[in-house]
Parts: C-alpha cells; structure tokens; sequence
C-alpha cells in the first residue's frame, strides 16, 4: 500500500488534471447533496475552510449559509492549532502561513462547542470516514475532541481505500459524493 505522502502527491496531481467542467458538475451535486442533510439543515453554526483551486470550491456553501441565516467560521491556523472566526460576506482575508489558504485576518474566535457542523477537507476518503488531509494534522486534532457533525464533500477522483489509517486519525461522521 502507498505511504500517506505518496497519496497526497497521487491526489493532488489527478485533482488538478480534472476538467473544470467535469468539476463544476461533481460540485454541484454535492452541494444539492449536502443542504439536504439534516446536519446542514439543522446547523446554526457551520465551519469551513477556503478551498484550494483543486478542492470543491466552498465559496456557494458560506454564501448558501448566510442565506439560511447561519453563522460562518472560517478556519484559521494559530500557533499550530485551527481555529474558526466568525466571518461575513465582507471579511478581509489574507494568505495563511501553513499552506497559504485563505484565513480571516482578524474576528471573534467561535468556540468549538458554538459550531455545529464542520466541513472537513482533505485529498482523499473512505466511504467508513477515514481521510488523508494534507499532512499537518490539524483537523485529526481539532476532531479529537469535537461533540458537533461533520461532513467531508468527495469527488469522485477522491475515494480512496488503499491506505493504513494512523493511529491519531480520526474519522469524518459522513463522506458525501457526487451521483446518486
């Protein structure tokens, strides 16, 4: 089986070989997808993290939040740890330093019982929850001790299965995919 590096390299080179129209599409079934789960639909507070150009793009699921009348978190790294702020349409972003996504540059820190939904990014997943993220582990700790739902949004060039999970990973409580 293919180390945890090896999958990421795999990952990132067939995400970014996927038409972007044959992406538009994925996406917009998981999106149709998700705010139809009860998770989503029940949600006052959902956390998110700026998609890479590769990742399903998560601009429409904050847009779609707000128009529900939801609160946005934003993922934001500090001193190793995510944390989420409470964002707007309007909130300035800037580059962050662990992989250059696009964080809050400042905003009221929501505290990790206040989010109840979180959707968790990564590379790769197992239909079971199992996911490769991109290495620095900042979701497996934030998940370690989170109570609320969370959902990772998969395209299909993002299921995986061929991978030992580390004993610090933890399990996403639902992997959507595009189709039926």
């Amino acid at each position: 089986m293919p180390d945890k590096k090896t999958i990421r390299q795999e990952q990132k080179a067939k995400l970014k070989a996927l038409s972007p129209l044959a992406k538009a599409e994925q996406e917009e079934q998981l999106y149709q997808k998700l705010f139809q789960q009860p998770a989503w639909l029940q949600a006052q507070t959902v956390a998110v993290t700026a998609s890479l150009p590769f990742e399903v793009e998560t601009t429409p699921i904050m847009e779609a939040a707000w128009q529900a009348g939801k609160t946005v978190g934003l993922a934001k790294v500090v001193d190793r740890e995510l944390t989420f702020v409470k964002i707007s349409a309007d909130s300035a972003l800037t580059a962050g330093e662990s992989f250059g996504i696009l964080e809050p540059e400042n905003g009221q820190e929501l505290k990790k019982s206040a989010i109840d939904l979180v959707l968790v990014p990564g590379l790769a997943f197992s239909d079971a929850g199992l996911r490769v993220g991109f290495g620095g582990g900042y979701y497996d700790r934030f998940l370690a001790d989170y109570e609320g739902e969370s959902i990772s949004l998969a395209l299909a060039e993002q299921r995986r299965v061929d991978w030992v999970p580390d004993n610090f990973d933890e399990v996403v409580g639902q992997v959507l995919g595009p189709g039926k």
